[in-house]
């Protein structure tokens, strides 16, 4: 019963506005001095690195939960602003409402029965429609806009104008403009009734409208802007810490102002610097303003720079980021791997690790690989005691003793070897068949391997092209990368239904070869090519057997196709030559009796071909052995007969060389005959 309790499920996520209220109970203090570290470098009491806030500090213990920094989260401050200001990012929204309501009374600029109507709207389609209420909230806004009486309290509407980024004024009845302050729009905006901003596409209980005008400022933790030490003992703040410093000095001199009895226009122009330091707090890339600048002069990077974009947190430290057990170098072709088998550098399965965990069946395997140590491959590069420490082989002094010590319990992170299941990526991760599972396969040199058959799905080549490979750690990462990600798993493609994976290029040029009418083959060489696909069953009996054993290119094909395979298809070799849709591929009981074999029969990228039926007939993992023999044979094929030209081939012949001077004399006499026709 503990257990099913402990179990939650998340029901959804609110994003919500804070209340003035509700930043003040977050808050563990109330920030009131600039100043952040007095002369003993200690935390000032009620400043921007107050204890009470979280420590950065190791050995220091927080104000507030009383932990180390290791394991203080954090805690949120508030500063009471001295004046009302507007929130940058919700400018717009509260621009909307001043247009959609009244100035007196905070209804809708709508006549009730409008109201009523578009309510029951909501009532009635609510659940049948998702975007009903934002679709009204458009009209209303359209509507009220044309409005010129309130319909409620008949009072007359004024034009509100919105200068960006954050000026409001009211039109009056002369003509004349004037200016509306923050708090002057809080006053409205608290007017409206919640009936009405739901109709406006509110939650009131989520974000009433005054809440968009900032009373409390609140003050984030110091793990989130922490200060470093320079190398000359001086430290330096974060920018979010000097932003604060600023809006702290300038609400400082507004409350003084006020107090003091300064006169209004100097206590507005200090209100409109605080407005400033707010905003560029928010968002220090607002148009129409100067950006805030540090004392070196770079722009400082404030809330909203440190979401966004591509070095932003959601981008760069969240959807992407860098990653431990990874490596990246060049691609090159390996056609002698299997399809699902990538080639990595000894260096490089040297430096990645696999922990496995120490076994009575695999401990003497294991102390070996211990006793290689760091240098040499298979080997180990560290050990975790039961007990949590951490011993690093390159340093351990007697590696002998340490191997001895290994008991069930203790894990060894391994080199990576060969059987490893591996994540190949090659970006852009365009597909998700731009990051595979793999099996790895150590090789010399300094590139990761690939078949080429398998370069489709990821769109490489081999001009330099670099990719990804990740190590998973975990038994579960593991399994489930067998279980989703294998390559042969990934051979239908989702966006054409046929295979992505198959013969390209230069093994579809000796599918041909090999298959054509006239092809023969001798017993040696039958057999040769036979178990270079890895075929280990009898021989068939020769298709020509006078005067000696000759064997066809199809039958060499045929010893690879499922004994109860039939297909039919036409190849594109028979559609272009014939000009005929027939079908001259004939297959019946896994024998190959006609046409040849191209790309319509195990190309990449082509549905319903052979390869295609058999990853739909007989499994993914059918369909890999077949196109592994397969495109083994082809390439010993195409190795042994050769495909390329000499020298010779391209000398023209006399003939050849006399007709095109021939060609070259006859026009320019043609020109010649022209400019004299064109002089006369």
């Amino acid at each position: 019963m503990a257990l099913e309790e402990a179990i939650k499920t998340v029901g959804g996520i609110g994003f919500m506005v804070f209340s003035p209220s509700e930043v003040r109970k977050y808050s563990t203090v109330e920030i009131t001095v600039p100043e952040t570290y007095d002369e003993d470098g200690m935390p000032v009491q009620g400043g921007l690195m107050d204890s009470r806030l979280g420590v950065l500090e190791p050995g220091q213990k927080c104000g507030t939960c009383g932990n180390t920094s290791a394991r203080c989260p954090g805690h949120f401050g508030h500063i009471e602003l001295a004046e009302p200001v507007l929130h940058v990012a919700f400018v717009t929204i509260t621009h909307m409402l001043l247009v959609a309501t009244c100035r007196s009374c905070g209804r809708l600029l709508l006549p009730e029965d409008e109201v009523k109507a578009y309510r029951q709207r909501i009532v009635e389609k609510g659940y049948t429609t998702p975007n009903i209420i934002e679709r009204i909230s458009k009209e209303i806004v359209a509507k009220a806009k044309k409005a010129k009486v309130c319909p409620h309290c008949g009072k007359k509407k004024l034009e509100v104008e919105f200068t960006k980024p954050h000026l409001f004024h009211e039109i009056n009845e002369e003509g004349g403009a004037v200016r509306l302050l923050p708090a002057a729009i809080r006053e409205r905006l608290e007017r409206i009734a919640d009936d009405d901003l739901i109709l406006l596409g509110f939650d009131p209980k989520a974000a009433r409208p005054e809440w968009l005008v900032l009373q409390v400022l609140p003050v984030p933790p110091v793990t989130v802007r922490p200060s470093i030490t320079l190398e000359t003992g001086i430290r330096s703040e974060d920018d979010l810490t000097h932003k604060l410093v600023d809006i702290l000095r300038v609400n400082q001199r507004v409350r003084e102002s006020k107090e003091s009895g300064t006169p209004p226009l100097i206590v507005q122009d200090l209100v409109d610097l605080l407005q400033y330091h707010v905003t560029t707090y928010f968002d220090n890339e607002v148009s129409g303003i100067p950006q805030a600048h540090h004392r070196s002069g770079r722009p400082l990077k404030t809330i909203s720079q440190r979401l966004k974009g591509k070095e932003g947190r959601f981008r760069g430290s969240l959807s992407g980021k860098r990653v431990d057990f990874s490596s990246r170098t060049v691609i090159s072709p390996d056609p002698s791997l299997d399809i699902s088998e990538v080639g990595v550098p000894v260096e490089v399965a040297k430096k990645l690790t696999v922990p496995e965990k120490v076994a009575p069946w695999n401990i003497e395997h294991l102390k070996k690989l211990v006793l290689n140590g760091p240098t040499v491959h298979p080997g180990a590069n560290y050990i975790i005691r039961p007990d949590g420490v951490k011993i690093r082989l390159e340093f351990a002094g007697d590696r002998q003793a340490i191997s001895e010590a290994l008991a069930p319990g203790y894990i060894v992170e391994r080199h990576l070897s060969d059987g490893d299941v591996v994540l190949f990526n090659r970006q852009p991760s365009l597909h998700r068949m731009s990051i595979m599972a793999h099996f790895v396969k150590v090789l010399p040199y300094r590139t990761f391997r690939l078949h080429p058959a398998v370069c489709p799905p990821y769109n490489a080549d081999f001009d330099g092209d670099e990719m990804n490979l990740h190590v998973p750690q975990g038994e579960e990462a593991r399994s489930e990368a067998l279980t989703l990600m294998r390559v042969q798993d990934q051979l239908i493609s989702p966006r054409y239904g046929g295979p992505i994976i198959g013969a390209i290029r230069d093994f579809l040029t000796a599918a041909f070869l090999l298959t054509k009418e006239g092809v023969y083959l001798d017993r040696t060489q039958f057999a040769n090519l036979a178990y270079a696909g890895g075929y280990s069953g009898e021989l068939p009996e020769p298709e020509v057997k006078i005067p000696r054993e000759l064997y066809t290119g199809r039958q060499l094909f045929s010893l690879f196709l499922p004994k109860d395979f039939n297909y039919v298809l036409t190849s594109k070799w028979y559609k272009s030559k014939m000009g005929k849709k027939e079908k001259d591929v004939v297959v019946r009981d896994g024998v190959l009796q006609s046409g040849v074999v191209d790309k319509a029969s195990i190309g990449a990228e082509e549905p319903d071909t052979i390869l295609h039926r058999i990853v739909k007939d007989y499994g993914t993992d059918a369909a890999r052995s077949f196109l592994n023999s397969v495109l083994r044979v082809l390439r010993a094929y195409i190795t042994s007969v050769g495909f390329s030209f000499g020298f010779d081939e391209l000398e023209l012949p006399e003939e050849a060389v006399k007709e095109i001077d021939g060609i070259i004399d006859t026009a320019y006499s043609n020109v010649n005959s022209l400019y004299k026709k064109y002089g006369a």
